[in-house]
């Protein structure tokens, strides 16, 4: 007597697993992205660097030459400091930069039509700033402590957090802690400062604004990856946790 053959009973799919199983799986790999901001001292490294480097070099310079050397190293710090200190107090964005690139170059032709730019440049060139071993030392050292506690100190004790469709503040002591619905709201790479973003921050750091729902702003100002981090707010606020 022939066997009917039985039929292999085919697995059921567990009724167990969720329909958004994998929608919240994808959520799940999104990290909180933590972001702080930067106080202007951040773009003031360019000063305890050339004291450090200066204050060295002065100390192993002598004999003929010295007197010139001294100059130079002078002269090249103060024109640095200056031009940190207006690169940190004056915004150039966007407009404002190309009109202040106008007016250099336009500046430059006249005097250059004028025969100005070598009388300039040799007065500029003569002019007899020296400072002593102990003085780079002394302000590269007093700006580096400075740039060191704001820049890991103080800056760390507010910072924010973008999770999947919510923005944070935080403050690392006390009260004051917010968490507003990233719901309808947007972010904003700002556009550079030439000269702080480009050139003291070397075209890492930026400023983003972050605009939430019931329109308030909130300004995060030098921030380092500040694209790289506008970019990846702006996919963190548009997803929605899955419950």
């Amino acid at each position: 007597m022939s066997e009917t053959p039985t039929a292999t009973p085919t697995p059921e799919k567990s009724a167990d697993t969720p329909p958004h199983g994998h929608v919240q799986d994808a959520l799940n790999q999104l990290s909180t992205l933590k972001i702080y901001t930067h106080s202007p001292i951040l773009y003031w490294w360019p000063i305890w660097v050339l004291g450090f480097v200066f204050g060295f070099v002065s100390m192993f310079v002598s004999g003929e030459g010295t007197e010139a050397a001294a100059r130079v190293q002078g002269q090249t710090f103060v024109f640095v400091l200056v031009f940190v200190i207006f690169s940190t107090t004056v915004k150039l964005r966007g407009a404002n930069s190309v009109i202040l690139g106008l007016i250099l170059l336009i500046g430059g032709i006249l005097l250059a039509t004028a025969n100005l730019s070598g009388p300039i440049a040799a007065f500029i060139g003569g002019l007899d700033i020296r400072m002593s071993p102990a003085f780079y030392w002394f302000v590269g050292s007093a700006v580096f402590i400075m740039w060191t506690v704001m820049i890991f100190g103080f800056d760390k004790v507010k910072f924010y957090e973008i999770a999947p469709g919510q923005v944070r503040e935080r403050v690392f002591w006390g009260s004051g802690d917010r968490a507003e619905s990233g719901a309808n709201a947007r972010c904003k790479y700002l556009k550079d400062d030439f000269l702080r973003h480009r050139i003291l921050g070397l075209i890492v750091t930026g400023d983003i604004e972050i605009t939430l729902g019931d329109g308030e702003v909130w300004y995060l100002h030098n921030v380092l990856f500040a694209k790289e981090k506008a970019n990846r707010i702006n996919e963190l606020i548009v997803t929605r946790p899955v419950d």
